[in-house]
């Protein structure tokens, strides 16, 4: 085990912290009289200050007028630095909120919503990434009654009812319950990103199979493909996820489940399969034939990204989201020309992976949201943020400074601004807005962008969704995290040659002892039971 530790660190983040060291600085944003400022502020100390007052000091919070009251968010930082104020001051005009917006680093939010659960200190609404809702602490939560059901209260806001679609929310529900609004990511957005002057220079044609794809990798490899006269690329650069790296996206290529497979004995996990296994093969030899980057097991997601940059592979098995890709790869070789491809053709045809149709929930704590009323008028703010006017500026910003509106009613962003829109519109984007509505629409988008819309647009035709989306094992939630460990760390040992077949199918069977046994049979019981309330 020492040596698997070694090949398969725990991904922790880059900047990990001990208990010590627990209490993480965040950003708040809050208005300070007339004016609006970015403080910095200590999350576990954070919610205390601005919640619990001595009642013989004053009003508590709840006891303020509407007007006052601030709508507190812990959400998600995707950028490197904290966003600026931007769009904020006109975002509370326009919905009569006021807002106090705490922004957590990605690589270190779920370590943080978790600390916060079990400190109980929580803002009024809380994002849950989609990789998150399945964890313990979130799940015994909403069983123990810490989160308002809103599906009740959603028949109220016409415009949530008109936009939310009910098979999101059914993926998002809890035992068949809606207890969070979802904010809208694409089904799919996987496929390949490859050096596309790289293929043209060795002659070959774009990769629509599977088995076009290992001989584009090989050349990649061993042809040298940047006419450099060295053998010193890789034909794969991947990192240590199995799921949003290669592995996922090739075993569902080769016709593997995601995640799950609803069979006629029920329901059954993916490694179950032989397409698993046949997966774990493919990559097996990418590895021992040197197309793969050996230390894969320890690249980050940065790391993967910044090397395909510098040219030391020609192929990220990924996504298609390329465009940021290729500014950057622009700015080191301005030749080079990343192209992209959503269909890979395996034994059943094209197939990507889809994800649930959102990339995470907002929940709404009890413990800081205290009554009805409450509630209702944190729903009304996203309410609000789906009529038109608040809608354009969470997408586009403010206009005539993120951008402008041409004769003809469309949306022109000018280059100059992006920076400007990368620090004070795009991060409220992301984290805020709950989907696109083209009540605006750009005027012209770069192929590149026309391309990406399209193929992401296609994968809703060959998406293969996961049965076990919305079902609840709490066998899962409570040793999901030690179970997982067990197969990702055995799949990972097969790929560098460490488990043959057998001691594969040892591993598997001490999942199943240490609880996954369990996990299978609970999760039946929770797809019967949704079957049931359908009908």
């Amino acid at each position: 085990m020492r040596l698997l530790q070694k090949a398969v660190p725990a991904q922790v983040p880059e900047h990990a912290y001990d208990a010590a060291d627990r209490v993480t600085e965040g950003w708040m944003l809050l208005l300070k009289g007339p004016r609006l400022v970015l403080i910095p502020v200590i999350l576990s100390a954070m919610w205390l200050l601005t919640s619990c007052q001595d009642s013989s000091s004053g009003p508590t919070p709840t006891d303020k007028p509407a007007e006052e009251a601030v709508i507190r968010m812990m959400l998600v930082q995707n950028t490197g630095d904290p966003p600026l104020p931007g769009i904020v001051p006109e975002l509370e005009k326009q919905t009569g909120k006021r807002l106090g917006l705490t922004w957590v680093p990605e690589n270190l939010y779920s370590d943080q919503m978790v600390s916060a659960l079990a400190n109980g200190i929580l803002p009024e609404v809380l994002s849950v990434k989609a990789v998150d809702l399945k964890h313990p602490s979130v799940v015994n939560a909403i069983r123990a009654g810490g989160f308002w059901e809103i599906g009740p209260y959603l028949s109220r806001f016409p415009l949530l009812t008109r936009y939310l679609d009910p098979e999101v929310l059914h993926n998002g529900s809890y035992f068949g319950r809606v207890y969070g609004l979802y904010w809208e990511r694409p089904v799919s957005r996987q496929g390949i990103q490859y050096r596309k002057d790289w293929l043209e220079r060795l002659g070959l044609a774009e990769p629509r199979t599977v088995e076009e794809l290992y001989r584009v990798l090989r050349a990649f490899t061993s042809d040298d493909p940047d006419g450099n006269g060295k053998q010193d690329t890789y034909g794969l650069m991947d990192r240590n996820d199995l799921v949003y790296g290669a592995f996922r996206n090739l075993a569902v290529y080769l016709g593997a489940p995601n995640g799950w497979a609803l069979q006629k004995e029920g329901l059954v996990p993916d490694f179950y399969t032989e397409a698993y296994r046949d997966a774990m093969k493919f990559m097996k030899t990418l590895y021992h034939e040197g197309i793969l980057n050996p230390d894969f097991t320890v690249t980050s997601k940065s790391q993967q990204e910044e090397r395909f940059v510098r040219g030391e592979a020609g192929m990220m098995i990924t996504n298609i989201l390329s465009s940021g890709t290729q500014d950057k790869m622009s700015k080191l070789n301005p030749k080079a020309v990343i192209g992209i491809q959503n269909r890979i053709s395996g034994p059943q045809g094209d197939r990507v992976w889809g994800g649930p149709g959102f990339g995470g929930l907002f929940l709404f704590p009890k413990s800081s949201v205290k009554t009805e009323k409450e509630l209702l008028d944190i729903l009304d703010f996203f309410e609000k943020t789906l009529a038109p006017e608040v809608h354009n500026l969470l997408s586009f910003g403010i206009l005539n400074k993120h951008y402008t509106l041409l004769e003809n009613g469309r949306v022109k962003i000018w280059p100059d601004t992006k920076t400007m829109r990368e620090r004070e519109v795009e991060p409220y984007t992301t984290a805020l807005r709950l989907m696109q509505i083209p009540y605006l629409s750009q005027d012209k988008l770069s192929v590149a962008q026309e391309q990406i819309n399209a193929m992401t647009e296609d994968n809703k035709t060959i998406a293969v969704a996961d049965p076990a989306t919305a079902l609840i094992s709490q066998m899962q939630a409570e040793r999901g995290n030690e179970l997982g460990e067990i197969i990702t760390n055995a799949t990972y040992l097969y790929i560098l040659g460490q488990l043959d077949d057998a001691g594969f199918d040892r591993e598997r069977e001490r999942w199943k002892e240490a609880g996954g046994a369990q996990v299978i049979r609970e999760l039946n019981e929770s797809y019967k039971e949704s079957e049931r309330r359908k009908h």
